[in-house]
């Protein structure tokens, strides 16, 4: 398969799974894991999801953290630049804190690696300092 062939196959099938997720889906993504995933997101111990996870439980734990201290109220994908294995995604999340009620917007880079048409590598980046501000982080 050519470059140009792998990232078109590559950005449809991310497309596919972001719109899902947006509509609420998870299984979209968890559904796409490689057996050995590595999942990353920034943020000190502050902020509960922050950290690098490892397989399926990892991502699952991830996300459990994650509801733990937000509901997602929206996300929308801006761009998406691709080539080969490599896909960035930039978005714009809205959360709702379940601590304090605050609702907030971030912008997000979300870098994927796609291995055999399975998500490989994830590793996510927004302005944790805010978002630690935002959930009155100790």
């Amino acid at each position: 398969m050519s470059e140009s062939d792998l990232t078109a196959r590559n950005v449809a099938q991310v497309g596919d799974i972001y719109g899902r997720y947006a509509r609420g889906d998870r299984g979209a993504v968890l559904g796409a894991l490689a057996p050995d995933v590595r999942w990353s997101s920034i943020g000190g111990e502050a902020l509960s999801w922050a950290g690098e996870r490892r397989g399926r439980a990892g991502v699952e734990a991830y996300f459990a953290a994650l509801d733990a201290e937000v509901s997602q109220l929206g996300y929308e994908v801006e761009r998406v630049i691709a080539q080969g294995e490599w896909i960035a995604v930039l978005a714009t999340v809205t959360v709702r804190y379940r601590g304090n009620g605050r609702e907030c917007r971030y912008a997000k880079a979300d870098f994927i690696r796609m291995v055999d048409g399975r998500l490989a590598d994830f590793r996510e980046f927004y302005d944790t300092a805010q978002a630690c501000r935002d959930q009155a982080c100790h």
